[in-house]
């Protein structure tokens, strides 16, 4: 993994849950300077244990859409640097940040997301299960449509199932998430058996 510095005044999102509370009961201001809890760790060995806030660029964003209901911009404040992180995920980092212009997400905005977007074939793979997770069947469909077939199969449904395993705690209980994910599992299994 490494990490090194990346440019402030870049163009940065982060997807953050707007209309429903974090577990913490806590919500994102909007136009505020936020500080992280904890700093970022450049010397960190495991992404998890950087710290900060993980934000992105446009291209990687789609990626992220499991994080919550709205994409925002990111301001690094002038007293704030910012990391670019390219390892097991590709992300920027950063102490503080100051979220403007939220955008509710929905099916016609992630797909618009999906089309900008520029990932490794696996990640697109994760994000069709956040795709289905989140009900955005549209866009999920698309994305089965563009990248799945004959040759990587195997490889989209291990990761989907991965994907889907590790949040099982959070979303078994939600009929219309366990319909959607259905809907796009049928989807690869016709890809697989036909």
């Amino acid at each position: 993994m490494n990490i090194y510095k990346a440019d402030r005044n870049g163009k940065y999102y982060k997807i953050i849950q707007m209309y429903q509370k974090y577990r913490d009961g806590r919500f994102f201001p909007i136009d505020e300077i936020v500080e992280c809890d904890t700093k970022v760790d450049l010397m960190a060995d495991d992404y998890k244990k950087i710290g900060g806030f993980f934000i992105s660029n446009y291209e990687w964003i789609f990626r992220w859409i499991i994080r919550g209901d709205t994409l925002c911009e990111v301001k690094i404040p002038n007293d704030s640097s910012i990391y670019r992180v390219e390892g097991k995920v590709k992300a920027f980092v950063a102490n503080k940040i100051i979220l403007t212009n939220p955008q509710k997400l929905d099916d016609d905005f992630v797909n618009v997301l999906y089309e900008n977007s520029n990932l490794p074939e696996n990640e697109y793979f994760r994000a069709l299960a956040a795709c289905s997770v989140k009900g955005y069947i549209k866009t999920a469909t698309k994305l089965v449509t563009d990248k799945v077939n004959k040759s990587n199969i195997n490889i989209c449904i291990e990761e989907f199932k991965a994907f889907c395993e590790r949040r099982n705690l959070e979303y078994n209980t939600n009929t219309f998430e366990i319909e959607a994910i259905k809907k796009v599992i049928a989807m690869l299994n016709n890809i697989k058996n036909n």
